[in-house]
């Protein structure tokens, strides 16, 4: 009887062109049948899960300002360079908003908010980013 190992092959995929990427932008992918968010930081690709780690939302829908993209839904802010939540989620409300709202209203939103607060989020799954010719390539493993 042979004892046979398994072998833990990491596939490499071709995901978009650079050139559908530009410096401050993102990019919503599918690979590995996970949706991934690409993100162009300083000119280098990186790539983490396109889910948000509270719950769910497309972080490609959000805003990246510099390495930092912020959830639309919550307002979750994440590193895109490490998958690192840096920022929970954000209850927001313009002040003039507020203004017109009853104060049991308000008061609603302050329970919610203090609830919210304590959801854990996640951190972000990051993929290995590979250019090559101006394609770029994603690694099953960071």
């Amino acid at each position: 009887m042979t004892d046979m190992g398994c072998a833990i092959v990491n596939m490499s995929v071709e995901v978009a062109r650079t050139n559908e990427i530009p410096v401050g932008t993102m990019k919503r992918v599918i690979a590995f049948k996970e949706h991934i968010l690409l993100s162009n930081v300083g000119g280098k690709i990186y790539a983490t899960q396109n889910d948000c780690g509270h719950q769910r939302a497309s972080l490609a829908r959000g805003t990246l300002e510099g390495n930092i993209v912020t959830c639309p839904l919550h307002g979750a802010k994440f590193d895109v360079t490490t998958g690192r939540n840096v920022a929970g989620i954000q209850m927001r409300m313009s002040p003039e908003l507020m203004q017109k709202m009853p104060p049991e209203i308000i008061a609603m939103f302050q329970k919610t908010g203090e609830i919210i607060s304590e959801i854990d989020i996640q951190p972000l799954k990051t993929y290995k980013v590979e250019v090559k010719g101006g394609s770029i390539y994603l690694d099953t493993e960071a």
